[in-house]
Protein backbone atom coordinates (compact mmCIF):
# COMPACT_ATOMS: atom_id res chain seq x y z
CA UNK A 1 0.00 0.00 0.00
CA UNK A 2 1.17 3.62 -1.02
CA UNK A 3 2.98 5.05 2.17
CA UNK A 4 0.34 8.32 1.47
CA UNK A 5 1.89 9.86 4.54
CA UNK A 6 5.22 11.17 3.10
CA UNK A 7 3.13 13.33 1.43
CA UNK A 8 1.14 14.94 4.10
CA UNK A 9 2.36 18.61 3.64
CA UNK A 10 1.37 17.71 -0.36
CA UNK A 11 -2.23 16.75 0.76
CA UNK A 12 -3.17 19.17 3.16
CA UNK A 13 -2.49 22.07 0.48
CA UNK A 14 -4.83 20.27 -1.32
CA UNK A 15 -8.43 21.95 -1.54
CA UNK A 16 -9.65 18.81 -2.48
CA UNK A 17 -8.67 17.75 1.43
CA UNK A 18 -8.99 21.04 2.88
CA UNK A 19 -10.52 21.14 6.90
CA UNK A 20 -9.96 17.55 7.18
CA UNK A 21 -7.68 16.55 9.86
CA UNK A 22 -4.55 14.72 9.34
CA UNK A 23 -4.97 11.46 10.57
CA UNK A 24 -8.62 11.33 9.56
CA UNK A 25 -7.04 12.06 6.24
CA UNK A 26 -4.91 9.14 5.71
CA UNK A 27 -6.98 6.71 7.57
CA UNK A 28 -9.79 7.74 4.70
CA UNK A 29 -7.00 7.62 1.75
CA UNK A 30 -6.05 4.23 3.35
CA UNK A 31 -9.45 2.60 3.17
CA UNK A 32 -10.20 4.23 -0.16
CA UNK A 33 -6.76 3.00 -1.87
CA UNK A 34 -6.02 5.38 -4.44
CA UNK A 35 -2.71 4.50 -6.74
CA UNK A 36 0.54 6.60 -7.04
CA UNK A 37 1.87 6.76 -10.22
CA UNK A 38 5.21 8.58 -10.65
CA UNK A 39 6.17 10.74 -14.50
CA UNK A 40 9.77 11.78 -15.12
CA UNK A 41 10.22 14.95 -15.19
CA UNK A 42 11.37 16.16 -19.00
CA UNK A 43 8.96 13.70 -20.95
CA UNK A 44 5.79 14.06 -22.62
CA UNK A 45 3.60 12.50 -19.67
CA UNK A 46 0.52 9.99 -20.44
CA UNK A 47 -1.77 10.90 -17.85
CA UNK A 48 -3.63 7.78 -16.00
CA UNK A 49 -6.87 8.75 -16.93
CA UNK A 50 -8.94 6.44 -18.07
CA UNK A 51 -12.67 7.65 -18.91
CA UNK A 52 -14.22 4.14 -20.06
CA UNK A 53 -13.49 3.16 -16.33
CA UNK A 54 -14.00 6.87 -14.96
CA UNK A 55 -10.53 6.63 -13.92
CA UNK A 56 -8.96 10.92 -13.50
CA UNK A 57 -6.18 11.55 -11.88
CA UNK A 58 -4.89 14.62 -9.17
CA UNK A 59 -1.57 16.24 -8.94
CA UNK A 60 0.20 14.52 -5.53
CA UNK A 61 3.36 16.18 -5.40
CA UNK A 62 5.31 18.50 -8.02
CA UNK A 63 6.32 21.56 -7.91
CA UNK A 64 7.20 22.67 -4.44
CA UNK A 65 4.60 24.15 -1.94
CA UNK A 66 6.63 27.29 -1.40
CA UNK A 67 6.04 28.10 -4.81
CA UNK A 68 2.70 27.87 -5.48
CA UNK A 69 0.55 30.44 -7.03
CA UNK A 70 -2.03 32.45 -4.79
CA UNK A 71 -5.39 31.32 -5.56
CA UNK A 72 -8.19 34.41 -5.64
CA UNK A 73 -10.90 32.03 -4.63
CA UNK A 74 -11.04 29.18 -2.23
CA UNK A 75 -12.32 26.50 -4.95
CA UNK A 76 -9.47 27.69 -7.68
CA UNK A 77 -7.99 24.87 -9.52
CA UNK A 78 -3.80 24.80 -9.36
CA UNK A 79 -1.87 25.06 -12.41
CA UNK A 80 -0.71 22.59 -13.63
CA UNK A 81 2.15 20.79 -12.05
CA UNK A 82 0.65 22.34 -8.54
CA UNK A 83 -0.60 19.42 -6.06
CA UNK A 84 -4.34 19.21 -5.74
CA UNK A 85 -4.28 19.73 -9.98
CA UNK A 86 -6.85 17.48 -11.17
CA UNK A 87 -7.50 16.03 -14.98
CA UNK A 88 -9.91 14.44 -16.53
CA UNK A 89 -12.27 14.06 -13.70
CA UNK A 90 -15.53 16.19 -15.74
CA UNK A 91 -15.11 13.61 -18.32
CA UNK A 92 -15.30 10.79 -15.94
CA UNK A 93 -17.76 11.64 -13.60
CA UNK A 94 -20.04 13.35 -16.22
CA UNK A 95 -19.89 9.57 -17.94
CA UNK A 96 -19.42 11.41 -21.60
CA UNK A 97 -18.70 8.11 -22.96
CA UNK A 98 -22.33 7.58 -22.46
CA UNK A 99 -23.40 9.97 -23.85
CA UNK A 100 -25.69 9.96 -27.25
CA UNK A 101 -24.63 13.37 -28.52
CA UNK A 102 -21.97 13.91 -31.20
CA UNK A 103 -18.44 13.58 -30.18
CA UNK A 104 -16.43 16.40 -29.05
CA UNK A 105 -12.62 17.07 -30.01
CA UNK A 106 -10.68 17.81 -27.49
CA UNK A 107 -8.02 20.35 -28.31
CA UNK A 108 -5.32 19.64 -26.33
CA UNK A 109 -1.76 18.37 -25.66
CA UNK A 110 -0.10 15.82 -27.96
CA UNK A 111 -0.92 12.11 -27.67
CA UNK A 112 2.11 11.26 -25.52
CA UNK A 113 0.63 13.51 -22.58
CA UNK A 114 1.44 16.78 -21.68
CA UNK A 115 4.95 18.59 -21.63
CA UNK A 116 6.84 18.65 -17.97
CA UNK A 117 9.97 19.83 -18.18
CA UNK A 118 10.55 21.07 -14.37
CA UNK A 119 9.03 18.90 -11.82
CA UNK A 120 9.07 14.65 -10.79
CA UNK A 121 5.23 14.09 -10.48
CA UNK A 122 3.76 12.18 -8.46
CA UNK A 123 -0.30 11.37 -9.45
CA UNK A 124 -3.41 9.63 -7.60
CA UNK A 125 -5.72 7.84 -9.54
CA UNK A 126 -9.16 8.06 -8.31
CA UNK A 127 -12.58 7.95 -9.88
CA UNK A 128 -16.40 8.82 -8.98
CA UNK A 129 -17.04 5.38 -7.19
CA UNK A 130 -14.17 6.14 -5.02
CA UNK A 131 -14.76 9.28 -3.80
CA UNK A 132 -18.44 8.51 -3.07
CA UNK A 133 -18.75 4.77 -2.25
CA UNK A 134 -19.51 3.96 1.52
CA UNK A 135 -16.44 3.20 3.52
CA UNK A 136 -18.20 2.71 6.74
CA UNK A 137 -19.14 5.25 9.76
CA UNK A 138 -15.83 5.98 10.87
CA UNK A 139 -14.71 7.61 7.92
CA UNK A 140 -18.41 9.73 7.34
CA UNK A 141 -16.70 12.73 8.62
CA UNK A 142 -13.52 13.05 6.69
CA UNK A 143 -15.74 11.70 3.37
CA UNK A 144 -18.27 14.40 3.21
CA UNK A 145 -16.04 16.99 3.44
CA UNK A 146 -14.36 15.80 0.59
CA UNK A 147 -17.35 15.36 -0.97
CA UNK A 148 -17.87 19.17 -0.49
CA UNK A 149 -14.85 20.39 -1.31
CA UNK A 150 -15.26 18.42 -4.65
CA UNK A 151 -18.52 20.33 -5.53
CA UNK A 152 -17.00 23.30 -4.63
CA UNK A 153 -14.29 22.52 -7.14
CA UNK A 154 -16.51 21.43 -9.81
CA UNK A 155 -18.44 24.50 -9.44
CA UNK A 156 -15.30 27.25 -9.50
CA UNK A 157 -14.97 25.55 -12.28
CA UNK A 158 -17.91 26.24 -14.47
CA UNK A 159 -18.30 29.61 -12.46
CA UNK A 160 -14.86 30.40 -14.02
CA UNK A 161 -16.15 29.60 -17.01
CA UNK A 162 -19.69 31.45 -17.32
CA UNK A 163 -16.68 34.27 -16.24
CA UNK A 164 -14.66 34.09 -19.39
CA UNK A 165 -17.63 33.76 -21.56
CA UNK A 166 -18.93 37.18 -19.81
CA UNK A 167 -15.73 38.72 -20.50
CA UNK A 168 -15.56 37.52 -24.27
CA UNK A 169 -19.03 38.54 -24.92
CA UNK A 170 -17.96 41.98 -23.26
CA UNK A 171 -15.16 42.54 -25.15
CA UNK A 172 -16.60 41.20 -28.11
CA UNK A 173 -19.32 44.16 -27.52
CA UNK A 174 -17.06 47.00 -27.23
CA UNK A 175 -16.02 45.89 -30.78
CA UNK A 176 -19.84 45.91 -31.71
CA UNK A 177 -20.37 49.16 -30.32
CA UNK A 178 -20.14 51.25 -32.79
CA UNK A 179 -22.24 49.33 -34.72
CA UNK A 180 -24.92 48.88 -32.30
CA UNK A 181 -27.68 51.63 -31.13
CA UNK A 182 -27.30 50.95 -27.46
CA UNK A 183 -30.56 51.84 -25.36
CA UNK A 184 -30.88 52.01 -21.29
CA UNK A 185 -33.76 51.73 -20.46
CA UNK A 186 -35.77 51.49 -16.60
CA UNK A 187 -37.98 48.67 -15.58
CA UNK A 188 -40.73 50.48 -15.52
CA UNK A 189 -40.38 51.21 -19.39
CA UNK A 190 -39.00 47.99 -20.43
CA UNK A 191 -42.08 46.30 -21.79
CA UNK A 192 -42.87 49.91 -24.04
CA UNK A 193 -38.59 50.24 -24.86
CA UNK A 194 -38.62 45.97 -25.98
CA UNK A 195 -41.92 46.77 -28.53
CA UNK A 196 -40.06 49.82 -29.75
CA UNK A 197 -36.64 47.98 -30.37
CA UNK A 198 -38.45 45.10 -32.06
CA UNK A 199 -40.25 47.40 -34.54
CA UNK A 200 -36.56 49.32 -35.16
CA UNK A 201 -34.56 46.04 -35.67
CA UNK A 202 -37.20 45.38 -38.72
CA UNK A 203 -36.66 48.91 -40.21
CA UNK A 204 -32.90 49.10 -39.10
CA UNK A 205 -31.35 46.27 -39.90
CA UNK A 206 -27.75 47.96 -40.52
CA UNK A 207 -28.18 49.73 -36.76
CA UNK A 208 -29.73 47.34 -34.65
CA UNK A 209 -30.94 48.44 -30.94
CA UNK A 210 -29.30 46.34 -28.22
CA UNK A 211 -31.63 47.12 -24.78
CA UNK A 212 -30.56 47.18 -21.30
CA UNK A 213 -33.04 47.08 -18.67
CA UNK A 214 -32.02 47.86 -14.71
CA UNK A 215 -32.53 50.55 -12.23
CA UNK A 216 -32.18 53.85 -13.43
CA UNK A 217 -29.51 55.04 -10.73
CA UNK A 218 -27.51 52.11 -11.66
CA UNK A 219 -27.62 52.88 -15.35
CA UNK A 220 -26.63 56.23 -14.71
CA UNK A 221 -23.87 55.24 -13.29
CA UNK A 222 -22.89 53.22 -16.27
CA UNK A 223 -23.00 56.07 -18.27
CA UNK A 224 -20.95 58.05 -15.93
CA UNK A 225 -18.15 55.11 -16.08
CA UNK A 226 -18.32 55.26 -20.11
CA UNK A 227 -21.10 52.14 -20.73
CA UNK A 228 -22.08 52.53 -24.58
CA UNK A 229 -25.66 54.33 -24.35
CA UNK A 230 -26.91 56.42 -26.94
CA UNK A 231 -30.67 56.88 -25.58
CA UNK A 232 -31.27 56.89 -21.57
CA UNK A 233 -34.92 56.21 -20.67
CA UNK A 234 -34.97 56.76 -16.88
CA UNK A 235 -37.62 56.04 -14.09
CA UNK A 236 -36.52 59.83 -12.61
CA UNK A 237 -35.99 62.90 -13.98
CA UNK A 238 -34.14 64.50 -10.64
CA UNK A 239 -31.73 62.13 -11.27
CA UNK A 240 -30.45 62.91 -14.56
CA UNK A 241 -30.78 66.19 -13.35
CA UNK A 242 -28.42 65.99 -10.40
CA UNK A 243 -26.17 63.22 -11.78
CA UNK A 244 -25.72 63.29 -15.24
CA UNK A 245 -26.36 67.60 -16.06
CA UNK A 246 -24.40 69.21 -16.85
CA UNK A 247 -21.47 67.35 -17.36
CA UNK A 248 -22.98 64.09 -19.03
CA UNK A 249 -26.31 65.58 -20.57
CA UNK A 250 -27.33 69.17 -21.66
CA UNK A 251 -30.99 68.09 -20.77
CA UNK A 252 -34.04 65.56 -20.65
CA UNK A 253 -37.61 65.40 -21.69
CA UNK A 254 -40.39 63.93 -19.20
CA UNK A 255 -42.02 61.16 -21.41
CA UNK A 256 -44.73 60.65 -18.35
CA UNK A 257 -46.03 60.61 -14.82
CA UNK A 258 -46.82 57.89 -12.36
CA UNK A 259 -48.04 56.67 -9.33
CA UNK A 260 -47.07 55.03 -5.99
CA UNK A 261 -49.79 51.99 -5.36
CA UNK A 262 -49.35 48.30 -2.83
CA UNK A 263 -49.97 45.36 -4.91
CA UNK A 264 -51.96 42.58 -2.81
CA UNK A 265 -54.69 40.06 -3.43
CA UNK A 266 -56.94 41.29 -0.33
CA UNK A 267 -55.85 44.91 -0.58
CA UNK A 268 -58.50 47.89 -1.10
CA UNK A 269 -58.36 51.69 -1.12
CA UNK A 270 -60.34 51.33 2.51
CA UNK A 271 -58.25 48.02 4.38
CA UNK A 272 -54.42 49.03 2.83
CA UNK A 273 -53.24 50.54 6.24
CA UNK A 274 -54.79 47.59 8.49
CA UNK A 275 -53.36 44.98 6.43
CA UNK A 276 -49.85 46.40 6.03
CA UNK A 277 -49.42 46.63 9.37
CA UNK A 278 -50.91 43.32 10.53
CA UNK A 279 -48.11 41.15 13.26
CA UNK A 280 -48.01 38.57 9.78
CA UNK A 281 -48.11 41.06 7.33
CA UNK A 282 -44.86 41.05 4.32
CA UNK A 283 -44.15 43.83 2.11
CA UNK A 284 -41.27 44.96 -0.19
CA UNK A 285 -40.31 47.12 -2.90
CA UNK A 286 -37.28 47.34 -4.98
CA UNK A 287 -33.89 48.39 -3.78
CA UNK A 288 -34.10 52.14 -3.21
CA UNK A 289 -29.97 52.39 -3.35
CA UNK A 290 -30.39 51.49 -7.43
CA UNK A 291 -33.82 51.94 -8.37
CA UNK A 292 -36.15 54.49 -8.38
CA UNK A 293 -39.25 52.38 -7.84
CA UNK A 294 -37.36 51.55 -4.37
CA UNK A 295 -36.73 54.74 -2.91
CA UNK A 296 -40.24 56.16 -4.09
CA UNK A 297 -41.62 54.04 -2.16
CA UNK A 298 -39.86 54.30 0.70
CA UNK A 299 -40.17 58.10 0.15
CA UNK A 300 -44.03 57.46 0.16
CA UNK A 301 -43.69 55.55 3.61
CA UNK A 302 -41.85 58.49 4.81
CA UNK A 303 -45.08 60.49 3.45
CA UNK A 304 -47.51 58.83 5.80
CA UNK A 305 -47.54 60.76 8.25
CA UNK A 306 -49.45 63.49 6.53
CA UNK A 307 -52.02 60.45 5.92
CA UNK A 308 -52.05 59.14 9.48
CA UNK A 309 -49.54 60.25 12.52
CA UNK A 310 -47.49 57.84 13.12
CA UNK A 311 -47.84 55.82 10.57
CA UNK A 312 -44.21 56.17 8.90
CA UNK A 313 -42.63 54.84 11.90
CA UNK A 314 -44.84 51.65 12.26
CA UNK A 315 -44.28 51.19 8.45
CA UNK A 316 -40.46 51.45 8.59
CA UNK A 317 -39.70 49.45 11.24
CA UNK A 318 -42.41 46.66 10.59
CA UNK A 319 -40.82 43.55 11.14
CA UNK A 320 -42.23 42.77 8.02
CA UNK A 321 -40.34 45.62 5.62
CA UNK A 322 -38.27 43.82 3.02
CA UNK A 323 -35.91 45.72 0.45
CA UNK A 324 -34.05 48.39 3.39
CA UNK A 325 -30.84 46.68 2.57
CA UNK A 326 -28.13 48.45 1.13
CA UNK A 327 -26.33 45.71 -0.54
CA UNK A 328 -28.95 43.51 -0.51
CA UNK A 329 -27.50 40.54 -2.67
CA UNK A 330 -27.95 38.75 -6.10
CA UNK A 331 -31.14 36.70 -4.61
CA UNK A 332 -32.79 39.34 -2.54
CA UNK A 333 -35.31 40.07 -5.24
CA UNK A 334 -36.46 36.77 -4.83
CA UNK A 335 -37.81 37.39 -1.69
CA UNK A 336 -41.46 36.32 -0.59
CA UNK A 337 -44.10 39.29 0.41
CA UNK A 338 -47.27 39.61 0.84
CA UNK A 339 -47.49 43.00 -0.76
CA UNK A 340 -45.15 44.80 -2.77
CA UNK A 341 -45.61 48.68 -3.25
CA UNK A 342 -44.93 49.38 -7.06
CA UNK A 343 -45.91 51.80 -10.29
CA UNK A 344 -49.35 52.69 -11.04
CA UNK A 345 -48.18 51.51 -14.79
CA UNK A 346 -46.55 47.84 -13.14
CA UNK A 347 -49.41 46.69 -11.15
CA UNK A 348 -51.88 47.63 -14.22
CA UNK A 349 -49.90 46.01 -16.14
CA UNK A 350 -49.52 42.36 -14.51
CA UNK A 351 -53.36 42.14 -13.94
CA UNK A 352 -53.05 41.93 -10.10
CA UNK A 353 -55.43 43.45 -8.20
CA UNK A 354 -53.93 46.51 -6.01
CA UNK A 355 -54.57 49.30 -3.75
CA UNK A 356 -54.80 53.13 -4.42
CA UNK A 357 -52.09 55.32 -2.31
CA UNK A 358 -53.94 58.88 -0.81
CA UNK A 359 -52.26 61.64 -3.16
CA UNK A 360 -50.42 63.22 -0.36
CA UNK A 361 -48.51 59.67 -0.57
CA UNK A 362 -47.88 58.34 -3.85
CA UNK A 363 -46.32 60.79 -5.51
CA UNK A 364 -48.74 61.94 -8.39
CA UNK A 365 -49.79 65.40 -7.54
CA UNK A 366 -47.41 68.17 -8.68
CA UNK A 367 -50.15 70.67 -6.92
CA UNK A 368 -48.57 68.60 -4.07
CA UNK A 369 -44.63 69.44 -4.78
CA UNK A 370 -43.80 71.31 -1.70
CA UNK A 371 -45.47 68.79 0.83
CA UNK A 372 -43.62 65.91 -1.10
CA UNK A 373 -39.94 67.86 -0.98
CA UNK A 374 -40.36 67.32 2.81
CA UNK A 375 -38.82 64.19 2.60
CA UNK A 376 -35.79 62.88 0.67
CA UNK A 377 -34.17 59.71 0.16
CA UNK A 378 -29.91 59.42 -0.13
CA UNK A 379 -28.74 56.68 -2.96
CA UNK A 380 -25.33 57.07 -1.78
CA UNK A 381 -22.43 59.21 -0.14
CA UNK A 382 -22.71 61.98 -3.12
CA UNK A 383 -26.53 61.99 -3.92
CA UNK A 384 -29.75 62.93 -2.17
CA UNK A 385 -32.93 62.55 -4.25
CA UNK A 386 -35.52 65.09 -2.85
CA UNK A 387 -39.17 63.60 -3.42
CA UNK A 388 -41.39 64.95 -6.41
CA UNK A 389 -44.12 64.14 -8.31
CA UNK A 390 -43.30 61.22 -10.69
CA UNK A 391 -41.92 62.27 -13.56
CA UNK A 392 -40.13 59.65 -16.16
CA UNK A 393 -37.53 61.25 -18.65
CA UNK A 394 -35.50 60.66 -21.30
CA UNK A 395 -32.02 62.46 -22.65
CA UNK A 396 -29.20 61.59 -25.03
CA UNK A 397 -25.98 61.82 -23.44
CA UNK A 398 -23.16 63.89 -24.99
CA UNK A 399 -20.95 61.31 -25.76
CA UNK A 400 -23.82 59.23 -27.48
CA UNK A 401 -22.20 57.55 -30.72
CA UNK A 402 -25.27 57.92 -32.71
CA UNK A 403 -27.44 61.00 -31.64
CA UNK A 404 -29.63 61.34 -34.75
CA UNK A 405 -30.62 57.20 -34.80
CA UNK A 406 -31.90 58.31 -30.98
CA UNK A 407 -33.58 60.62 -32.20
CA UNK A 408 -35.53 58.57 -34.22
CA UNK A 409 -36.18 56.42 -31.46
CA UNK A 410 -36.90 58.71 -28.95
CA UNK A 411 -39.62 59.86 -31.26
CA UNK A 412 -41.13 56.28 -31.86
CA UNK A 413 -41.18 55.20 -28.22
CA UNK A 414 -42.78 59.39 -27.06
CA UNK A 415 -45.61 58.47 -30.06
CA UNK A 416 -46.99 55.18 -27.72
CA UNK A 417 -49.92 55.84 -25.46
CA UNK A 418 -48.70 55.57 -22.03
CA UNK A 419 -51.63 56.18 -20.52
CA UNK A 420 -53.51 52.93 -21.46
CA UNK A 421 -50.40 51.44 -20.24
CA UNK A 422 -51.25 52.85 -16.48
CA UNK A 423 -48.79 55.85 -17.05
CA UNK A 424 -50.11 59.77 -16.21
CA UNK A 425 -50.04 61.83 -18.69
CA UNK A 426 -47.01 64.58 -17.87
CA UNK A 427 -44.35 66.20 -20.65
CA UNK A 428 -41.86 68.91 -20.40
CA UNK A 429 -38.08 69.67 -20.96
CA UNK A 430 -35.25 70.81 -18.81
CA UNK A 431 -32.64 72.23 -20.38
CA UNK A 432 -31.72 71.76 -24.05
CA UNK A 433 -34.55 69.32 -25.83
CA UNK A 434 -32.23 65.78 -26.22
CA UNK A 435 -34.64 66.17 -29.39
CA UNK A 436 -33.80 69.37 -31.39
Amino acid sequence: MPNYRDFLPELKSMTLFQRIEDEELLSLLEVMKPEIEFRKAGKYIPLPIDIEKGMFCIVLKGKPLNRLEPRLDVYNMPKFTEPGMMMGEIPCLSEMNRSQAPRIKFKGPPPGGLRNDTYDLYLLKMSGEMVTKFYGEKYCKAQSIMIRNFLGILAQKVTDVRKEKVEAIAALEVELAPYRLHILCAGVSWKLVKEIAEQWNKEHPDLPAIVTPGGSVVLIREVISGHPCDLLISADDAIIRSMLIPEYAEGYRIWAGNKMVVIGEDLSDNNWTEKLLADNATFKHHNPYADPGGYRAVMAILLADNYEPGLTERLMNHPGHIGMEKNPGFFSGQKEAKYTFAYHSTAKSSGKNFAELPDIMNLSNPSLAEEYAQVSFEVDEKNTVIATPIAHALTIPKNARHKMAAKEFAKMFLDIDKTAEGFLSRSGVFGKDPLS
